[in-house]
């Protein structure tokens, strides 16, 4: 591990990545906003997710992403998410 450089744990596979090599979903805290990939003027609870499908799938057939999020189940997110993933 490099000293400079900001490490996540992705939800779905429980490895410690580089933070640019993971997805940030966020929902805001104020509103209640979730965004995918914010810059870090944006404030709230954060899940990291691997970009990888199958972790993209194992954090959504779990529910581990609506569980820290804490929000419920959202087709919306999916279809997000794996539009990133499409990139």
């Amino acid at each position: 591990m490099k000293e400079n450089e900001i490490y996540r744990k992705c939800i779905a596979c429980n490895q410690i990545k580089t933070r640019d090599t993971l997805i940030k979903i966020t929902r805001q805290k104020t509103t209640g906003e979730i965004k995918i990939n914010p810059d870090s003027k944006f404030f709230g609870r954060s899940a990291y997710i691997c970009k990888n499908e199958e972790c993209v799938n194992n954090a959504f057939k779990k529910g581990k992403i609506f569980k820290i999020l804490k929000i419920k189940d959202n087709e919306i997110l999916k279809e997000k998410i794996r539009a990133v993933l499409e990139k």
